[in-house]
């Protein structure tokens, strides 16, 4: 899959609704990047293993992203400073094209996902203080993978999906593998 059959297909498909809905408790709002990145004539996702001693999430693999500041103009711009601050991708090496429905998660995100093209000479240096690892994982891993799964997690008053992709080594989960679902559905035949 190349960049412009990436495009085309966005464009052609929606997604109407969050894969899943929190009402009982307030969420903070965030925004994450999908950097997509062309490698060896594939296109493939940036993703980032979060440093240990952060706060929410050590040492999961995420998308470049977070919490909304006050000073972000709006969510777009939260998803760019985002993954500047966490990669040094310059904004000028940051082509956005489309977006994903919100997704909200039980530990109290209401995530929105963007999705852009990372020119490939950019350099993508990792800011150490929030990011242990860059991960570049070719998109076709995550279209028919038979390792990639689903458990229905229960909670009082709430079913949650987490889905599971594990890829190169590396446990993608959560909400970040629910993403990629997304993603998933949008590209398949």
């Amino acid at each position: 899959m190349n960049r412009q059959e990436l495009i085309m297909r966005f464009s052609l498909r929606t997604l109407t609704d969050t894969q899943l809905k929190i009402t009982h408790m307030p969420l903070k709002e965030s925004a994450v990047l999908l950097a997509f990145i062309e490698r060896n004539n594939e296109l493939c996702l940036l993703l980032t293993k979060r440093s240990q001693h952060l706060r929410h999430h050590p040492g999961q693999i995420s998308f470049p992203g977070g919490k909304h500041d006050v000073e972000d103009e709006n969510l777009k711009t939260t998803a760019i400073r985002e993954t500047q601050e966490e990669l040094g991708i310059e904004f000028d090496d940051i082509d956005l094209f489309g977006e994903l429905p919100f997704h909200d998660t039980i530990t109290g995100f209401r995530i929105k996902p963007y999705l852009g093209f990372v020119d490939q000479r950019a350099n993508i240096t990792a800011n150490v203080g929030e990011v242990s690892d860059v991960i570049e994982v070719p998109i076709k891993t995550f279209l028919f993978n038979p390792t990639h799964f689903m458990l229905p997690i229960i909670r009082p008053n709430l079913t949650v999906n987490v889905y599971f992709k594990p890829s190169q080594g590396h446990a993608i989960w959560g909400a970040t593998a629910a993403i990629i679902e997304q993603v998933r559905l949008l590209l398949e035949d």
